[in-house]
C-alpha cells in the first residue's frame, strides 16, 4: 500500500523556516566564537613575545618618566580590521603596542579620573568591536578614512593619539588648521604626545620633487614649530620580516615655557607665520 504524503500545515512549513533560520544564527555564532577565540590567542602570543622583546623595553624607558604630560584618553587610529588577512599579524602587534602604551599611562590613586582606551577604523567589523570591547576599547565611528568622524571630538589636550598607519591625507587632516566643522571646536587644543610614522623616515619614502615630499616636510617643520620632540622609537625581539612596519617614532610636546622658547627660536630662523601655527593640533 502507497503511504500517503500529508501536506505540511502552513504553520509547519513557518516552524521548519524558522528552524533554519536558527541554524543559521547558530552556525553564524558558532563561526564568530572561533574567530574571536583566534584572535585572542594569536593576541596573548603577540604579548608574550612583546613582553620578552627590546621593544618593550624601550617604551619603557621612553614613557616612565617624570616630565610626562597628563594624559587621561588613548585614541587609535587606521588600525585596520584584525581579523585574517596578509596583515592581521601585524595589525595584531600593533594593537599589542596601543595596550602596552596604555599599561604605562596610568593615573595616580589620588586622581579621580581614568585613562580611557578608544579606536577608530571604517574597515572594523561586528567581530573586531566585540574583540577590543573585551579589552576595554571602545569603538568609534568615522564614515572614511579622509574623516576624523568621532575620534575628532574625542581628542584632546590630554589625549595620546597612536596612529601606526595613516595616509598622508589623514596625517594633514589631523594636524592642519581648517579642519572638517565637526572638529572645529577643538581648533587650539594640541596633542600631548603622538605615536605615528617617523616622519624623518617617511619623507624618505618620495622623491624630492613630489608633492608627498613636499607635504611630509611640511608636518615635519609644523611638529617642530610646536615644540614637538621627536624620538624613533628602536628595539628589537619583536617584528618579523613578514611583519614589520614602517619605523614609529614618539612626538612629545614640550613644557609650555620650552615651547614659547621654541616659537621664539622659530621667529628668529625666519619660519612664516602660518608653519608657527602649524603644531600638532585637533
Amino acid at each position: 500500500m502507497r503511504h500517503t504524503i500529508k501536506p505540511q500545515p502552513f504553520e509547519g512549513n513557518g516552524a521548519r523556516s524558522h528552524q533554519t533560520k536558527s541554524k543559521s544564527a547558530s552556525r553564524k555564532h558558532a563561526g564568530s566564537s572561533r574567530q574571536l577565540d583566534q584572535l585572542f590567542r594569536l593576541y596573548d602570543d603577540a604579548m608574550d613575545l612583546f613582553n620578552q622583546s627590546a621593544l618593550a623595553a624601550s617604551f619603557e624607558d621612553m614613557l616612565n618618566v617624570k616630565n610626562r604630560p597628563r594624559i587621561t584618553r588613548l585614541v587609535s587610529l587606521g588600525l585596520g580590521s584584525l581579523l585574517d588577512s596578509k596583515d592581521q599579524q601585524r595589525r595584531i602587534k600593533q594593537l599589542v603596542i596601543f595596550m602596552a602604551i596604555a599599561s604605562h599611562l596610568t593615573l595616580p590613586m589620588s586622581d579621580e579620573s581614568s585613562v580611557t582606551l578608544y579606536a577608530q577604523d571604517p574597515a572594523f567589523t561586528a567581530i573586531d568591536e566585540a574583540f577590543l570591547n573585551s579589552l576595554g576599547i571602545t569603538v568609534l565611528k568615522t564614515p572614511s578614512s579622509s574623516d576624523l568622524g568621532d575620534a575628532g571630538q574625542m581628542i584632546n589636550e590630554e589625549t595620546l593619539v597612536y596612529s601606526p598607519f595613516l595616509t598622508i591625507a589623514t596625517y594633514k587632516l589631523l594636524f592642519s588648521q581648517s579642519l572638517h566643522t565637526s572638529t572645529k571646536s577643538l581648533l587650539g587644543s594640541k596633542i600631548p604626545i603622538l605615536v605615528s610614522d617617523d616622519f624623518n623616515a617617511l619623507k624618505l619614502k618620495w622623491d624630492k620633487r613630489t608633492s608627498e615630499h613636499r607635504d611630509v616636510e611640511t608636518l615635519i617643520k609644523g611638529a617642530r614649530s610646536g615644540n614637538y620632540r621627536r624620538r624613533a622609537v628602536h628595539g628589537e625581539g619583536f617584528w618579523a620580516e613578514s611583519d614589520r612596519p614602517f619605523p614609529l617614532a614618539i612626538y612629545w610636546r614640550q613644557a609650555a615655557t620650552l615651547q614659547k622658547r621654541g616659537e621664539s627660536c622659530a621667529s628668529a630662523m625666519g619660519f612664516p607665520r602660518e608653519n608657527q601655527a602649524m603644531s600638532i593640533q585637533v
